[in-house]
């Protein structure tokens, strides 16, 4: 299967390589979601995974910050189910 990537930069203007884990679209709020990673580790040695939402622009997508409590929650919820899709698959 054909990873799914795209660049973005960050706060410090460094552009950086992520990879898509997952996408979602909302239809109650008709809202993109998408759940990626910078392939980096956390102090654990974990897989930093991220989300947020996203739009779809010609050259490919523009992340946007979820900001009210819904979106947040939407997205936390996204990750949570692709990390028990995973566990049920790796258990």
């Amino acid at each position: 299967m054909e990873k799914l990537e795209f660049t973005t930069k960050d706060k410090f203007g460094n552009e950086i390589v992520c990879e898509v884990i997952a996408t979602y679209h909302d239809d109650d709020t008709n809202k993109d979601y998408i759940v990626y990673t910078d392939k980096t580790l956390d102090e654990n040695k974990k897989l930093k995974v991220y989300y947020g939402l996203y739009e779809k622009v010609d050259n490919g997508i523009k992340l946007k910050e979820a900001k009210t409590p819904e979106e947040k929650s939407i997205g936390l919820q996204i990750i949570k189910e692709i990390l028990n899709d995973l566990n049920k698959l790796n258990g």
